[in-house]
């Protein structure tokens, strides 16, 4: 094991042994069994005080990445990886994005999943605290002029930025969807469904931090298409001969129920269109029609760039999907 300290770097000196040693075992280099050079091999090596040694040594022993055996040294203890997951909330097809991504990992890599919940000061708190505990970093940001200021003191080779396309992520691994002109796109595609209904509305709340570029791009759409459009962030009462595109699944809950009261057909009296799929939406009310990206496709190239240990630069189109909803 080859044991480089950058002198230059802004990264304390026992991390940088640490990441030194899980880098090591990410790639395979060191396997459980192998022993580590000594405490005195290391201070000859690199010039670090003992002190620092012993302290990053004692934090793999702590994480259970090394154990120590009396009068023989320090010894490889497992090969098991950390992943940190960030997400923004918790709601159900964030099941699947976490399914996904450790179906499409090895049985060696532990993934923790956190939520920020919009909060930058609560993304900011979770991720330097994770700093240099993880091999990977996944963030699921959002629209916020610090999340870079933040990225930039985690290590940019650990950093995959997913889902949103807000800013240019530059050097970092990323993989993110279009919302503009994709989702014109989509309500194109949708179109000749869309035409039976009277008016369309679109349910967006600003708490539900929806990309503003979807309510722009719904505006164009009906403005070129000379369709009758509502942007709201509630439902109102009258909802027969209306087309709804619903951001927030707790919306969708509530229109099915209206209209079972009101005794109105999804796809016949009143229609409706959910961002985001997962499996309950394939079976409400006989299926409802969503634009959603492929969250499998996403996640199974996050995690062939973990595996593989390759950028990622990728963006990812939403998909219509469409069911008795409409």
């Amino acid at each position: 094991m080859r044991l480089h300290i950058d002198q230059e770097s802004g990264v304390p000196k026992f991390q940088q042994l640490i990441d030194t040693v899980i880098d090591a075992v990410s790639r395979g280099d060191l396997i459980p069994g192998n022993i580590l050079p000594s405490v005195n091999q290391i201070f000859q090596n690199t010039g670090l005080a003992r002190g620092t040694i012993v302290k990053a040594l004692d934090e793999l022993k702590r994480r259970g990445i090394i154990e120590s055996v009396p009068n023989k040294g320090y010894f490889i203890a497992s090969n098991k990886r950390r992943v940190l997951l960030l997400l923004d909330t918790l709601r159900p097809f964030k099941q699947v994005i976490y399914d996904g991504l450790r179906k499409g990992l090895p049985d060696n890599v532990e993934v923790n999943m956190f939520f920020h919940h919009y909060n930058i000061r609560l993304m900011e708190e979770i991720l330097l605290g994770a700093s240099g505990k993880y091999s990977a970093y996944i963030v699921m940001g959002y629209n916020h002029p610090e999340i870079p200021r933040i990225l930039e003191k985690l290590d940019p080779n650990k950093v995959i930025v997913f889902d949103w396309m807000d800013q240019d992520w530059g050097d970092y691994s990323h993989v993110v969807q279009e919302f503009e002109k994709s989702f014109y796109d989509r309500m194109v595609e949708a179109m000749p469904l869309l035409k039976k209904y009277e008016s369309l509305v679109f349910v967006c709340p600003e708490s539900a931090n929806h990309p503003p570029e979807a309510q722009s791009a719904f505006s164009r759409f009906c403005e070129d298409h000379k369709m009758k459009g509502l942007i709201r962030d509630h439902l109102a009462k009258d909802i027969k001969g209306k087309a709804f595109l619903v951001v927030d699944d707790k919306h969708l809950i509530e229109l099915v129920t209206m209209a079972r009261k009101s005794k109105l057909k999804a796809g016949k009296d009143l229609g409706i269109i959910s961002f985001n799929d997962y499996p309950m939406k394939e079976v409400l009310e006989g299926g409802i029609s969503v634009i959603s990206p492929s969250f499998d496709e996403m996640t199974s190239q996050i995690a062939q760039s973990l595996n593989n240990r390759k950028k990622l630069r990728s963006l990812v189109l939403p998909k219509l999907i469409l069911r008795n909803s409409l």
